[in-house]
């Protein structure tokens, strides 16, 4: 073998004895993974009302007339045989609806049979979407205000009725990820009330 070949082949030998020292002999890091967007913590999650999966839909139900709500668009607003009035109220079937449901705890204040076909109630643009029902961060949940009654902390109309005795939403601050509600209890003792700021963990919509 010739002395240039000689060289060569040290050379070599030499490069690949620094490639394995310098490495340790670990293979290369894989590509990193391409993420997507990410999920925003504590952003509060806004969920179609299901009435495909709904349990309170069987039982009697009774008669009545109802049109398109003008509170909860997308939804119907019953007038009930015999009198009285329930809202939001939403289509199961063409024969019958189910109003003020509890998306939580899977109960309905009410079942409605139509006494004519329904008529067109479109939801309203996602920019004006309307929640009718809310659960807490911390606990309670609260249903959207329908009745004629109106209930007023410090000049602002309360907006839903929670599950808690005395208490309402009378705002809800939608601007950022995790909306923001006050949350207003009444005394009925002393006609006081008190009021604070809390997070909403989930609404639901039409």
């Amino acid at each position: 073998m010739s002395a240039c070949v000689k060289c060569a082949i040290g050379v070599m030998a030499a490069l690949a004895l620094a490639l394995v020292a310098c490495g340790g002999g670990a293979t290369a890091n894989p590509p990193a993974t391409v993420v997507g967007p990410q999920q925003i913590v504590g952003a509060t999650e806004l969920l179609p009302f299901d009435t495909a999966t709904f349990p309170a839909g069987d039982g009697p139900a009774v008669g009545g007339v109802c049109a398109a709500s003008a509170v909860v668009p997308g939804a119907y607003r019953c007038e009930l045989d015999g009198g009285g009035v329930d809202e939001p109220c939403f289509a199961l079937s063409g024969a019958r609806l189910v109003c003020a449901p509890n998306p939580v705890a899977g109960t309905a204040r009410a079942l409605v049979s139509p006494s004519a076909a329904l008529p067109p109630s479109p939801p309203a643009p996602p920019e004006e979407v309307a929640a009718f029902f809310v659960a807490l961060r911390d606990g309670p949940t609260c249903a959207i205000r329908t009745g004629p009654e109106p209930v007023i902390f410090g000049g602002v109309t309360a907006t839903f009725d929670c599950d808690a005795p005395y208490t309402y939403l009378t705002t809800i601050d939608k601007s950022g990820p995790t909306w923001r509600a006050m949350l207003s209890t009444l005394d009925p003792a002393t006609g006081t009330s008190s009021a604070r700021l809390t997070d909403v963990a989930r609404v639901w919509i039409p």
